[in-house]
């Protein structure tokens, strides 16, 4: 059987730490370091218990294809704080100092360079654990695929999806898509809430199945004829919100084990960051064999 990828959504726990990690930690320059430091110890702590021998880390960039369908997705986000954002780069840094593969993509997010290497590597034969804390990202859990919450040390099947969720995992964008997601700013429809658009699922099993006269009677749930009005004559608009919460498995990226190869930390770049970040104990916290020594 062919190796395990780990597959680590960078942006989620880089912002984890920044949230939750005293900003008392600062470089000998002065400059805030919790976040770079936080992402650091997740990194090293799945080398460390997983010992991956493929393993990749996904950044994301300030574009995306969906402000093109709607020009609203993510549009109540505010910018990241500047003491956060200018740790970004040093957590690309670090991560190619310790070995570990880099990826982003103009116009795409984290999500779907992850989606994309999850799928790719899971065709070739290989398991795949996406290390997440994002919810959108059960979608992508599959036979092959299953989702890692480091911080929590929870592990998603397609069972615990379907007990997490009450869907199916290929039903999470149809989910979305009927009572939207305030996060990512995914209109949805005005009055859905989640246990309805699960109930609509469980007999539909898609928004397409909303079409389907057979099934409107098996259908059982308070204010039932004027939701399913109000769904079918903004159908347009849930399709739209669909697209926006699936992940696209298609990013235009190379993709292949070779070049998610866990190659090991570089003493001679990694002693100097270490040095101008003021983590001190950082070498001592990587097993000799985990080191580069030349």
């Amino acid at each position: 059987m062919k190796k395990a990828v780990y597959i680590i959504d960078a942006m989620n726990y880089i912002f984890r730490a920044y949230h939750g990690l005293p900003n008392n930690i600062v470089s000998p320059s002065g400059m805030l370091t919790n976040a770079v430091l936080g992402y650091l110890r997740t990194l090293l702590r799945i080398i460390k218990e997983r010992k991956p021998e493929y393993m990749a880390a996904v950044f994301e960039r300030d574009t995306s294809f969906r402000s093109g369908i709607f020009a609203g997705y993510k549009a109540n986000r505010k910018q990241p704080p500047a003491d956060l954002e200018a740790q970004f780069e040093y957590c690309r840094k670090i991560t190619l100092a310790i070995g570990v593969a880099c990826c982003e993509l103009d116009d795409y997010e984290a999500d779907d360079i992850i989606g994309t290497i999850a799928t790719r590597m899971s065709e070739m034969g290989h398991p795949v654990v996406v290390v997440t804390g994002d919810k959108d990202m059960s979608q992508l859990v599959c036979e092959n695929v299953r989702v890692y919450d480091i911080a929590r040390e929870h592990w998603l099947d397609e069972d615990g999806v379907r007990e997490k969720f009450g869907v199916a995992p290929c039903q999470i964008p149809d989910l979305l898509a009927l009572h939207g997601d305030h996060i990512d700013n995914i209109p949805g429809v005005a009055g859905v809430g989640e246990k309805t658009a699960r109930h609509i699922l469980a007999v539909c099993q898609s928004i397409e199945g909303l079409g389907n006269a057979e099934l409107t009677p098996k259908l059982n749930f308070r204010g039932r004829d004027e939701i399913l009005k109000r769904i079918r004559e903004n159908m347009e608009n849930v399709r739209i919100s669909r697209r926006l919460a699936t992940i696209c498995r298609e990013a235009p990226i190379e993709v292949s084990s070779e070049a998610l190869r866990y190659r090991r930390a570089d003493t001679h770049v990694l002693k100097p960051l270490c040095k101008e970040l003021g983590f001190i104990q950082v070498l001592d916290d990587i097993p000799l064999a985990q080191l580069m020594l030349f």
